[in-house]
């Protein structure tokens, strides 16, 4: 019996292996019957259904590449394919060679088996091909594969122009002017880092650039929500007609005011592929915030090299999702006072209800009034309700008593270039072994943009007085 059962195991491994030999063996056959005596370029020119696609390859001189010792993959379309071809792309030989130039890849490419399979391809004008099963882009692929000595041919039903990424698109088109123009123009210098002389370096390790040095115009949005341009990432982008996009930002202006289309346009991008029939009726933008969606919205939509772009007609946003609830965490301090000593704590701990936690605590450090200093950005003009929760007391704590400390909150209005002015906003009775988060009262910023912090010790420099502990600060919006 156990001879029988060892057999029938040892048989069952064999089968299942030589099943997976054959999955592999399939994968690779076409490699394998390759055509060692001829080149891609020799390939392409002796079949006559691809004489027109090959001799764009040598009008734009792509031929030198084909019969090099690189390899390359080329998505060949046939000479029928052609027949639909834009006559601008064929009469203009920039444009003509970019779209030669969108069927090649610098690789041999063993196309998709199922599918359910999906690969990115980068092609040679930089911009990156989904293979899915037997297509490319929204070509067929037509047949197999035919390898030769420096790479693989395919046979598609249909040339495959080059698509504008989503930045491209939307500077193109007329469907969303307010939003086209207020993005494409919200700008700022930076330092030209590629073309600077470097003379050192600072603590952090960031670059010490010599005097005066060259600067170049950076678009907002690629800094702050998503750089469009870049080809190697997948992007959902919405464009909000100029009557939706005018009604939208007349309701953030009370919260963000003259910020009030950057408030907006922030959150019309997602990261990742949405065509219409995927579409959720809710999605989440690149920094986290709802967009509510609705099929029916959707005007018209434009699949791009990097993503998808639908034109909508509408997206009501809610107010309490542009004007949310937010922490500043306490063991992500912006800096510290500039004479720090003593000892900062970055812990991690369990509450009295067993959830981890983690906070920061500065314990001995002989200082009257230090401080740890938080910032946040983009912070709306709405009253809060401020709660802090500050955990003193807990197994291994150095601290054993109650102590206070206080919040300081920048004032931009009073403050001059050569003197900062920091409000008291609030006092802060730590007890121990309190988990409750504590009220600290109402906040209102007196302008939109950043809210910058001091947490900042008693004015005494007694060990066990001047403790400085915080696991979060919660700013909830008091909203109509």
């Amino acid at each position: 019996m156990k001879k029988n059962i060892y057999y029938t195991l040892l048989l069952l491994s064999a089968m299942f292996w030589l099943s997976a030999c054959k999955d592999v063996l399939d994968e690779h056959t076409e490699i394998i019957n390759a055509d060692n005596t001829i080149d891609v370029f020799q390939k392409l020119a002796a079949q006559p259904n691809l004489s027109k696609f090959s001799d764009y390859i040598r009008s734009t001189g792509y031929d030198k590449l084909l019969v090099s010792s690189q390899n390359y993959t080329v998505w060949a379309p046939t000479n029928e394919a052609l027949a639909t071809l834009d006559a601008s792309i064929s009469a203009d030989p920039a444009k003509l060679k970019d779209f030669v130039a969108n069927h090649i890849a610098l690789t041999t490419i063993a196309a998709p088996k199922s599918s359910a399979d999906t690969l990115k391809v980068q092609l040679l004008n930089k911009k990156f091909a989904t293979l899915i099963g037997k297509t490319f882009e929204e070509a067929g692929v037509t047949g197999n594969g035919q390898f030769v000595k420096n790479g693989a041919i395919y046979t598609i039903d249909k040339p495959v122009p080059t698509k504008l990424n989503v930045w491209e698109f939307m500077l193109s088109s007329t469907d969303a002017p307010l939003q086209s123009n207020y993005i494409s123009n919200i700008s700022t210098m930076v330092i030209d880092s590629a073309n600077a002389t470097i003379i050192g370096y600072n603590n952090s390790g960031a670059p010490i650039y010599a005097p005066n040095p060259p600067m170049v115009s950076r678009n907002l949005y690629w800094t702050s929500v998503a750089d469009l341009r870049t080809e190697n990432q997948q992007y959902t982008f919405f464009m909000l007609q100029d009557a939706a996009f005018s009604s939208e930002t007349a309701k953030l202006t009370p919260y963000y005011a003259a910020n009030d289309k950057l408030g907006l346009v922030s959150d019309f991008t997602v990261k990742g592929l949405y065509p219409v029939d995927k579409l959720p009726d809710t999605l989440l933008s690149t920094r986290g915030v709802k967009i509510p969606l609705t099929k029916a919205a959707v005007v018209k939509s434009y699949r791009a090299s990097n993503g998808i772009v639908h034109v909508v007609s509408a997206l009501p946003f809610r107010i309490k999702d542009k004007v949310p609830t937010f922490k500043i965490e306490g063991e992500l301090p912006f800096s510290f006072r500039a004479d720090r000593t003593g000892n900062t704590f970055y812990r991690t701990k369990l509450d009295n209800k067993g959830i981890l936690y983690k906070d920061i605590e500065v314990y001995d450090h002989s200082i009257s009034e230090y401080y740890i200093r938080y910032v946040k950005s983009s912070v709306p003009m709405v009253k809060y309700k401020v709660y802090a929760r500050a955990v003193a007391g807990a197994a291994g704590d150095a601290q054993v008593s109650a102590f206070t400390q206080r919040y300081f909150i920048y004032n931009s209005l009073t403050s001059t270039p050569t003197a900062s002015v920091y409000d008291l906003f609030a006092t802060h009775n730590v007890t121990l072994l309190n988990y409750d988060e504590v009220y600290l009262g109402e906040y209102t910023p007196k302008q939109f943009g950043l809210l910058d912090l001091r947490l900042t010790s008693a004015a005494s420099t007694t060990k066990g007085v001047s403790t400085l502990i915080l696991d979060y600060l919660r700013f909830e919006p008091i909203l109509p």
